[in-house]
């Protein structure tokens, strides 16, 4: 053979083996999604972004990724999910298996960051709820190197008061960058914004009249106002809400008002359960994008049923107060 004809085909054979090299396959398997498009996402400065998306057919999908040294968090997402499902590649092949209209029951089979995952989460399931919160922490302070970290970090945020977080995130590697870390520390920021003693951050949202309703317009119209994060299709809410209305019954007498912001998507949903849990104070306002409120979000609200009160000066007097420890606080305060 020509030596230069040979030179060139070990080049074009080398090239052949460093392109497969780069690419991984993200193998997509949905019972009863024929039709429906999969989006392949990822979060690159704070957002979550569309980087591909394939129409599935015969319920399977493919997408090939370029490896990269980033090893944070994929997402895929179907239209009609409440949110993302997160998997880890670690740059590997990955398999997805479900039915889409079950979301819950959705496998996935990936690397061995994905492996620790699914071994956390179910430790996680099998620990009662008094421990769980120590369990996250003990599983993020012992992989400070990890990608897995700042994912559970942002994900259980709720479980944690916000200078244990600033505690965690100090404790990662300083040579760990991920989109969920991004996403931590802007939680962190939204927190320091409306923390106790700061004043209160205006919104405006359309009432169940579609009439425009602003926070502002309300704040100093009575001695303690508290805005009430919650929606229709949450369990906890619903048990929570007698408990809200004996204290609106009890105490608005004395100056206590509410602002309930729903996270409902569905409006009649949000209508009939105002109605059946009898929550009769005037002021109930949504945008109806769910998790992507424009107040929650404005709020940093990681979970509801959650509250904020502020005082006729429009400070922020108190937060996620529940059962009695709301009552307790409305009483004393309005004494």
């Amino acid at each position: 053979m020509n030596k230069n004809v040979l030179i060139f085909s070990l080049l074009v054979l080398g090239f052949v083996s460093c392109s497969k090299k780069e690419i991984f396959r993200i193998s997509v398997n949905l019972k009863s999604a024929d039709g429906q498009v999969v989006y392949l996402q990822r979060i690159y400065d704070g957002e979550t972004v569309d980087i591909d998306s394939v129409i599935i057919e015969n319920n399977t999908a493919l997408f090939k990724v370029t490896k990269s040294s980033n090893l944070d968090a994929y997402h895929i997402f179907v239209r009609g999910w409440r949110r993302a499902l997160p998997f880890f590649a670690d740059n590997k092949d990955v398999t997805i298996v479900g039915d889409f209209q079950n979301y819950n029951d959705i496998a996935v089979v990936a690397s061995e960051t994905q492996a620790m995952l699914d071994t956390f989460n179910v430790k996680l399931a099998a620990t009662d709820m008094d421990n769980q919160s120590f369990m996250i922490l003990e599983t993020i302070s012992n992989n400070p190197s990890s990608v897995l970290s700042p994912y559970l970090l942002y994900r259980y945020k709720w479980a944690f008061e916000l200078c244990e977080i600033k505690q965690m995130v100090q404790n990662l590697s300083p040579d760990l960058s991920t989109g969920y870390l991004d996403k931590v520390m802007e939680y962190i920021s939204m927190q320091e914004r409306v923390d106790v003693g700061q004043s209160y951050l205006d919104f405006t949202l359309n009432n169940i009249e579609d009439i425009p309703v602003s926070l502002s317009s309300l704040v100093g119209q009575s001695k303690l106002l508290m805005i009430d994060f919650w929606a229709s299709w949450c369990p906890d809410c619903r048990k929570e809400n007698p408990n809200i209305v004996a204290v609106y019954h009890d105490f608005y007498y004395k100056g206590f008002d509410i602002l309930s912001v729903s996270l409902d998507t569905n409006k009649e949903a949000w209508l009939r359960a105002i109605e059946k849990d009898g929550l009769v104070w005037p002021n109930h306002v949504s945008d109806l994008n769910g998790w992507n409120n424009s107040a929650s979000v404005l709020y940093g609200v990681a979970f509801i049923p959650q509250n904020v009160l502020i005082d006729a000066n429009g400070n922020i007097i108190a937060k996620k107060l529940e059962g009695e420890n709301l009552r307790n606080f409305v009483k004393d305060y309005l004494k």
